[in-house]
C-alpha cells in the first residue's frame, strides 16, 4: 500500500506538467478500460448500456460518452446492492463511504482499495500544491461520522497529522482543541470555519493557521472574507463528493478550480447537451479509477461553469471557473427565470449590522422564507427587512410573497452542514 500511494503521488504530480493533449490521451484510455469493465462486470450498466444500444467499443473518448444515458442517484439505490458493484471484485477490503444525504436518501458507495489509496493521493497532491508541508499538522472540522477509524500510516510516522473535530461542537469547544493542537492547515466546511470566525473576532482569541481549506458546501464570499480576515491567511476552496473523492481545487492564483480529470470525466450539460465554456452546466462525473462500484455519467446535482482559459499557476488541468452550488440550491422567479444563489452574499441585505447568519428557503413559486439569526444590536423597527423584500421583489417579481423569521440561530443540517439557499421547487433548465 506504502508503495502504491507513493507512485500515484508521483504519477498525479507529475500529470500537473503534461501537455493538455496528453492529459487528454491519459483520461481517454482510463475512460475506455472502466466503461469496458463496467459493461462486462457490472449488471446494472450492462443492461443500460444495452437498452441504449451502446457497447464498449463505441466509447472511444470523452466525445462518445453522450451516447451513454445518465445515471441518478435514484436509479442506484433501485437496484440490488450485487447489481451495482463489480462481479469480479473482492469486495472484503473495500472502503465504504456514505453520502450526506442533505437531498434526501443517502448512498452507500463501496471503493476499492487501489481507488482509495488513489483517492487519498489526490487531496494530497491539491494540499502539496498549495504549500502543505509533510510535517504540518492539520485540523478537520468535520462530521463525525466521516471521522477516519485509525490513523493513516504516514500520520504513524508522524507526517501529515491530523486532528478531528466535531462540527457539531460548539465554537468555544474547537477552539480550545485548536489552541492546544495548534495546526498549521485548518480544514473544514465553510460554514463551521465561518461560525468559528466570527467567535474569534468577538471573543478575540485566535490561532494563526498558514493556510485555511474549505469545502463540502458552496463558499460564499462574504465567509471566505471573514475567514481570512479574522485567522489572516489566504482560503482555498475544494470541490468533492462522497462518490468521487476530489474533484476540483483552487490554486493560490485563485482563476478557478482545477479540475481532476485524471481521475473523473467532469461533463456539463444542459438538457443533455454539452454546454460551452463559460455556460451554467450540471454537472456529470464519470469515475476513472473506481473499479468496485463503476459511477458512469452520474447526475451528482451540482451546478458549474467550465472555463477555457489556462491557470496562470500553469498547471495542465482544466478549469472550473466557479462552482454555484447544488441544483437544489437555486431560486426560480415568478416569470421562470433561474437565480443563482452566489446572488445571496449578502444580497438582499444591504448592510449586515445586526445579522449573523441568514437562509433562504424557496417553498413555492411565490413565496420565499428568509431565516435570519439576529445580533444584540440587530434594529426592531423592520427597516432591514422591509428593504430587503423591496430588493427580492425586484428580482423576482411583483406578486412574491417574503416571509422573514427571527431567530437565535440557524440550525445545522444533520450532515453538518449550513445550506444557505434551499428551494423545493424544481428547476427547468432551459
Amino acid at each position: 500500500m506504502i508503495t502504491r500511494y507513493a507512485y500515484y503521488i508521483y504519477e498525479l504530480r507529475r500529470n500537473l506538467h503534461l501537455e493538455p493533449s496528453k492529459l487528454q490521451e491519459t483520461q481517454n484510455k482510463k475512460l475506455r478500460a472502466i466503461t469496458k469493465h463496467a459493461y462486462e462486470h457490472v449488471p446494472f450498466y450492462r443492461r443500460k448500456f444495452a437498452a441504449a444500444g451502446v457497447g464498449p467499443e463505441d466509447i472511444k473518448s470523452v466525445e462518445d460518452l453522450y451516447k451513454v444515458p445518465m445515471t441518478t442517484k435514484a436509479e442506484i439505490q433501485a437496484n440490488p446492492f450485487n447489481d451495482i458493484l463489480a462481479n469480479n471484485m473482492n469486495t472484503n477490503n473495500s472502503v465504504q463511504g456514505t453520502t450526506s444525504g442533505s437531498t434526501g436518501r443517502p448512498l452507500t458507495v463501496i471503493i476499492d482499495q487501489k481507488a482509495e489509496d488513489f483517492r487519498l493521493a489526490l487531496w494530497d497532491r491539491a494540499y502539496l500544491e498549495n504549500g502543505l508541508r509533510v510535517r504540518d499538522k492539520m485540523a478537520i472540522i468535520q462530521d463525525p461520522r466521516n471521522f477516519p477509524r485509525s490513523k493513516r500510516w504516514v500520520e504513524r510516522l508522524k507526517i501529515l497529522r491530523r486532528e478531528q473535530i466535531s462540527t457539531f461542537d460548539d465554537a468555544s469547544s474547537q477552539m480550545r482543541i485548536l489552541e492546544t493542537f495548534r495546526p498549521k492547515i485548518l480544514k473544514g466546511y465553510s460554514s463551521s470555519l465561518a461560525i468559528l470566525a466570527d467567535f474569534c473576532k468577538n471573543k478575540k482569541q485566535n490561532i494563526s493557521p498558514r493556510f485555511i481549506f474549505t469545502g463540502a458546501e458552496l463558499l460564499l464570499d462574504r465567509d471566505r472574507e471573514l475567514i481570512s480576515s479574522v485567522f489572516g491567511c489566504d482560503v482555498l476552496d475544494y470541490y468533492g463528493s462522497t462518490e468521487f473523492s476530489l474533484l476540483a481545487w483552487e490554486c493560490q492564483n485563485h482563476m478557478g478550480y482545477h479540475m481532476n480529470t485524471d481521475s473523473t470525466v467532469i461533463e456539463f450539460v444542459n438538457n443533455g447537451n454539452k454546454v460551452d465554456n463559460g455556460k451554467r452546466g450540471e454537472i456529470v462525473c464519470t469515475s476513472l479509477v473506481n473499479y468496485a462500484m463503476p459511477l458512469i455519467r452520474y447526475r451528482i446535482g451540482d451546478v458549474g461553469i467550465p472555463l477555457e482559459e489556462r491557470c496562470s499557476c500553469g498547471r495542465s488541468l482544466p478549469l472550473l471557473k466557479m462552482l454555484e452550488g447544488r441544483a437544489d440550491d437555486f431560486l426560480t422567479t415568478l416569470d421562470g427565470r433561474i437565480i443563482s444563489p452566489t446572488i445571496f452574499s449578502p444580497y438582499p441585505f444591504k448592510s449586515l449590522r445586526g445579522i449573523n447568519q441568514f437562509k433562504v428557503i424557496q417553498e413555492r413559486r411565490d413565496k420565499l422564507t428568509i431565516q435570519i439569526a439576529t445580533e444584540p444590536d440587530f434594529p426592531e423597527d423592520g427597516h432591514i427587512q422591509e428593504e430587503a423584500r423591496k430588493e427580492i421583489v425586484k428580482i423576482f417579481g411583483e406578486g412574491m410573497k417574503v416571509d422573514f423569521q427571527i431567530l437565535e440561530r440557524i440550525d445545522i443540517d444533520p450532515s453538518g452542514k449550513l445550506r444557505k439557499i434551499v428551494s423545493h421547487v424544481p428547476v427547468s433548465w432551459r
